[in-house]
C-alpha cells in the first residue's frame, strides 16, 4: 500500500538523516596513529543492510536451486565493501589499490573450502559463484558509495541518494498517469517509458535544486548531465535486480520493509549508481569545477 511505503520511506530518511548528521559531527576517527576514513557511522549501517542484502541474495539463488550460505554471503559482502571503504585512508597507493582485491581473493578460497567441505563437490561452481557475485555487486558497490563520503563529504551520499530515487519517485508517479508504452515488458511490466522520462526529468530537477542549495559553482548544465546519467545508471541498477529476481521467480527480494520489500529492493538503484558517482566527482574535482 502506498501509505505503507510513504511511512517506511520516511522513516528511513530520518534514519539516514540523522547518521549523516552525527557523521558529520564526528568526522575522522583515530585508531592509534591510523585515521579511518570519514564515514564510520554510514560503514556500521552500511554493514547491518549489506549483510540483511546478501541474504537477500541468498534467498533468489535458493529459488534458481542453488546451494548457499547466508552467513557466509554476508561475510564476504560486508568484508569487501569495508575493504573498498578503506582504500581511502593513509594506507599506501599499492594497498589501497590491492586491499578489496585481496579480500575478494580470500572469500574465494573460503567460499571453495566451505562448500566443498566433506568431499562434496556437486554445485561448488555454483555456490562459489553466488558469493563472488555477491560481493562484487553488492559488497564492491556500497563500498563505492561510502568512498563518495570519504573522499568528498558524507552529505555527498544523501545528494547521490535523493538525485537517484527522484528518478524512483519520478517515475512511479508519471508512469501512473500517463505511462502508456511499456519500457521492458518482459523484464519489468511495470515500468514505461513515459515513467522513465518523468524520472530522468525529476532527477535533473533535483540535482539542480540540491546544487543550488549546496552553493556549488559547477555549471547547471554539467549538473543536468550529471542527474540525468545518474538517472538512468539507477534505472539499469533496479532492472539489474528485476533481472535476478524474475529469474528465480520471486517479486520481493523479502518483506522487511513494508511498502517497500526488502533491502535490495531498496538500494538497488544506488548500487550500479555509485561507482559512477565517484568518478563525476573526482573528474568534477580534478576539473577545478567543484
Amino acid at each position: 500500500m502506498l501509505i505503507h511505503r510513504l511511512f517506511t520511506g520516511f522513516t528511513a530518511i530520518l534514519l539516514i538523516i540523522g547518521v549523516l548528521w552525527l557523521d558529520e559531527s564526528m568526522g575522522p576517527v583515530m585508531i592509534g596513529d591510523w585515521q579511518l576514513p570519514q564515514g564510520l557511522l554510514l560503514a556500521i549501517l552500511g554493514s547491518i543492510m549489506v549483510a540483511l542484502g546478501a541474504r537477500e541474495l541468498c534467498v533468489i539463488a535458493e529459488a534458481s536451486g542453488i546451494r548457499t550460505s547466508r552467513g557466509l554471503n554476508a561475510i564476504a559482502c560486508v568484508a569487501v565493501m569495508l575493504a573498498t571503504w578503506l582504500t581511502s585512508s593513509d594506507l599506501s597507493e599499492q594497498a589501497a589499490a590491492a586491499l578489496p582485491l585481496t579480500t575478494i581473493a580470500i572469500m574465494l578460497v573460503v567460499s571453495l573450502l566451505w562448500f566443498s567441505r566433506g568431499q562434496q563437490v556437486q554445485g561448488v561452481f555454483a555456490s562459489a559463484a553466488v558469493i563472488m557475485l555477491s560481493s562484487i555487486y553488492l559488497g564492491m558497490l556500497s563500498g563505492f558509495l561510502l568512498l563518495v563520503g570519504a573522499e568528498s563529504s558524507v552529505w555527498m551520499i544523501g545528494v547521490v541518494a535523493l538525485i537517484v530515487k527522484s528518478c524512483d519517485i519520478g517515475a512511479f508517479f508519471t508512469g501512473t498517469a500517463i505511462g502508456r508504452h511499456k519500457l521492458i515488458p518482459w523484464l519489468s511490466p511495470g515500468k514505461t517509458v513515459e515513467g522513465l522520462m518523468g524520472g530522468i526529468a525529476a532527477s535533473m530537477l533535483a540535482a539542480l535544486i540540491l546544487n543550488s542549495i549546496w552553493d556549488s559553482p559547477i555549471d547547471w548544465w554539467w549538473v543536468l548531465a550529471m542527474g540525468g546519467l545518474l538517472a538512468i545508471v539507477g534505472q539499469a541498477g533496479d532492472l539489474t535486480m528485476s533481472l535476478f529476481k524474475r529469474g528465480a521467480g520471486v517479486k520481493d527480494s523479502s518483506t522487511l520493509l513494508p511498502g517497500l520489500g526488502g533491502v535490495m529492493d531498496v538500494i538497488d538503484s544506488l548500487l550500479l549508481t555509485a561507482p559512477l558517482a565517484w568518478w563525476l566527482i573526482r573528474m568534477t574535482s580534478l576539473a577545478g569545477c567543484s
